[in-house]
């Protein structure tokens, strides 16, 4: 019997028919092996109308979304459908029933299965979505690490030129690392009044661009940048696009003898300065590119410290 030990609890684990089936959580090992006796008797017994909506749900995934969002899917997939796949019918309380277990490890986690199972469950259009009215576990909001601001001047200090403009751009945009790797010289207006950052939330989504009014500090580091290749941050090895991926900000934190930070921290620390100097929720919102007021909110953590005026504040840093 697959029975065994894990953190503490038990729990089953074993294959029948290409699918596996796992659930822990179990106090004693007893319960545990009763539990997986009856999953075995119950594995012939497959819903086909759950297997085929999640090799649906995937494969639509893997078109639209990033190679790491299908690759996470496939795993949740692989995972939940034995659980629900042995059920006729899945109600609200299986869905409850088997949060309830996800959340002994994290609630997060829990919440997260939720989100993906709504939409699971939402892709298909006539099922009614069991997951309706079960609200998310109560979670302590996640603090954010917004680096002193004398850290990250000692940071500059030991940066080379390139490096230095690099950090200075995300801080002076307030920008998402891979906003400003694919920065072109079109996106620079020729006399340097905004540069333009563009997302995208999903592969097949469309672009959403924003302007991002330039402050003296970073209007001085795009005078210095090269503006004539296919990109503004180029990776010298691979000559494409810059690849933030080298890490090289954690190298510099630790030859600077400070705690170490990552790009996105720099894009707290932007979002700081500008509620500490005053500048309204709604402009934040803009500089940041949240497309919600409520997501800028959160991402200040509640602080309330003119467009123009936002990247004008960030001129402390230089």
């Amino acid at each position: 019997m697959a029975v065994y030990r894990h953190k503490g609890k038990w729990m089953y684990d074993f294959w029948k028919n290409k699918v596996r089936y796992r659930q822990g959580g179990f106090q004693d090992k007893q319960d545990a092996i009763e539990k997986e006796a009856i999953a075995r008797s119950t594995a012939s017994l497959i819903n086909m109308d759950f297997v085929k909506l999640c090799e649906s749900r995937l494969a639509d995934i893997e078109i639209r979304r990033s190679k790491q969002y299908f690759g996470e899917m496939k795993s949740f997939f692989k995972s939940v459908a034995p659980v629900f796949a042995n059920k006729k019918k899945i109600g609200k309380d299986d869905i409850v029933e088997y949060l309830n277990i996800v959340a002994k490890e994290s609630f997060a986690l829990a919440n997260k299965h939720l989100r993906w199972l709504k939409a699971l469950f939402n892709y298909q259009d006539g099922i009614i979505n069991p997951c309706k009215g079960i609200a998310p576990y109560p979670l302590r909001p996640k603090k954010r690490y917004v680096p002193p601001m004398e850290d990250v001047k000692k940071v500059l200090n030991i940066a080379n030129k390139e490096q230095e403009n690099y950090l200075l751009t995300i801080i002076h945009t307030a920008g998402r690392v891979r906003e400003i790797n694919r920065l072109k010289p079109d996106d620079i207006d020729p006399k340097f009044k905004y540069v333009i950052l563009r997302t995208r939330k999903a592969k097949n989504s469309d672009e959403v661009e924003r302007e991002i009014p330039v402050n003296k500090i970073l209007k001085g580091v795009l005078k210095q940048l090269p503006l004539t290749g296919e990109y503004i941050f180029t990776n010298k090895r691979t000559k494409t696009k810059f690849d933030y991926r080298d890490k090289f900000l954690i190298t510099l934190c630790d030859k600077a003898k400070v705690k170490a930070f990552t790009f996105h921290c720099l894009r707290h620390l932007s979002a700081s300065i500008m509620a500490d100097a005053g500048v309204p929720l709604p402009e934040i919102q803009k500089i940041l590119g949240h497309q919600r007021a409520t997501t800028t909110d959160i991402y200040l953590r509640s602080i309330r410290a003119n467009h123009q005026r936002g990247t004008n504040a960030l001129e402390v840093i230089s």
